[in-house]
């Protein structure tokens, strides 16, 4: 037992040493046999596999690592720590080129979770794009896909927020469990939680950087059986998840959007270069190997937490589809402020708009 928990602690200090690539810990791996013996071994050691500044640098930062430390502040938010050892370690993660050696979990993961799909997008997303990441995650989940997300706002939170609606999302982090990103997110984090998982491979405190975000990105590619990208300018964040998920051999596929539209100039570019285009939760499902799918029973929620703004425009509508001008004059309410409500009820599940902006109570 106690050489069990010596190898696991190893494997959690190693983690937590920053210089210590994936390259560098294979080359210590390779010569020195297992994380104990690469946590304990000498500077000189580590000097004379790594080099001089390498080495050096390697010691430096071991020395300030504190394993224990990890497993306490994990443990006081009820998360855990697994290594790519364990029988728990996700096995779509073994198969990714650069499985990370540690996870910091809070919530479960599952064996149905191997059935997932990422939706991926960018942070500054249309309304639009909004809408269709929580609808087509929604559907996901209500199917028994898992819906795999980087918690960051806009297309990620949305296709979070449409998933919880009805089923399992998991969360991967670009910082650690302690520092989560965007803040204010603790509360998402606990929904999640409870109901699918949040993971991150960096230590628990570790803020994020600028090598921390797309560095997370194949986990959440690794995860999936494809990645879905709902919304992405020419340069954005969800093409780097597209290129770890080629590189790992899954499918793409990719929603259009208006060609007027920055946001989907880099969807929209996918699409040319090969990508499925996706316009409704049977394009998903003809494209990658799911297994038939029967919906997710769920008892109904009732439209719940909605302020008094909210709570008129909902019990306004009913099944026979309303205009934006004829809400403004039953409600009473500016233009500007019905508009934000109505893509608030619409990631809610609890509208849903029809032709000619027209919106009605979501079936």
């Amino acid at each position: 037992m106690w050489a069990a928990m010596e190898r696991k602690l190893a494997w959690i200090g190693l983690n937590a040493i920053p210089s210590l690539t994936p390259g560098r810990l294979g080359r210590l791996l390779g010569r020195l046999g297992g994380p104990v013996e690469v946590w304990q071994a000498p500077r000189a050691e580590l000097v004379a596999i790594l080099g001089e500044e390498a080495g050096d640098k390697v010691a430096r930062e071991r020395a300030q690592a504190d394993p224990e430390r990890e497993v306490t502040l994990a443990g006081r938010l009820g998360a855990r720590i697994i290594t790519w050892e364990e029988e728990a370690y996700p096995k779509a993660l073994k198969e990714i080129p650069d499985p990370p050696p540690v996870l910091y979990v809070l919530g479960e993961i599952e064996e149905k979770d191997e059935l997932a799909i990422a939706i991926v997008g960018t942070r500054r997303c249309t309304s639009y794009g909004r809408v269709v990441a929580e609808r087509l995650a929604r559907e996901l989940a209500a199917r028994g896909v898992t819906v795999v997300s980087g918690l960051a706002p806009g297309i990620d939170t949305a296709a979070h927020r449409g998933a919880l609606s009805s089923g399992r999302t998991i969360a991967v982090l670009g910082t650690g469990l302690g520092r989560p990103y965007p803040a204010g997110s603790e509360p998402l984090i606990r929904r999640i939680a409870a109901s699918g998982a949040v993971i991150s491979e960096f230590p628990f405190e570790q803020g994020g950087t600028q090598w921390t975000f797309p560095r997370r990105n194949r986990i959440i590619a690794g995860l999936s059986l494809g990645v879905l990208v709902v919304e992405a300018p020419a340069r954005s964040g969800a093409l780097i998840t597209v290129d770890r998920a080629l590189e790992q051999g899954k499918e793409v596929l990719a929603v259009p959007g208006p060609i007027t539209s920055e946001a989907s100039v880099g969807t929209n570019r996918l699409i040319r270069e090969g990508a499925k285009p996706v316009t409704c939760l049977e394009d998903i499902l003809e494209e990658l190997p799911l297994r038939p799918l029967e919906p997710v029973v769920r008892d109904a929620e009732p439209a719940t937490d909605l302020d008094d703004d909210a709570r008129t425009v909902y019990d306004l509508l009913g099944l026979e589809p309303l205009g934006l001008s004829e809400l403004v004059e039953r409600t009473g309410l500016p233009h500007s402020r019905l508009s934000q409500i109505l893509v608030e009820l619409e990631l809610a599940g609890l509208v849903q708009e029809v032709a000619g902006r027209r919106y009605m109570r979501a079936k």
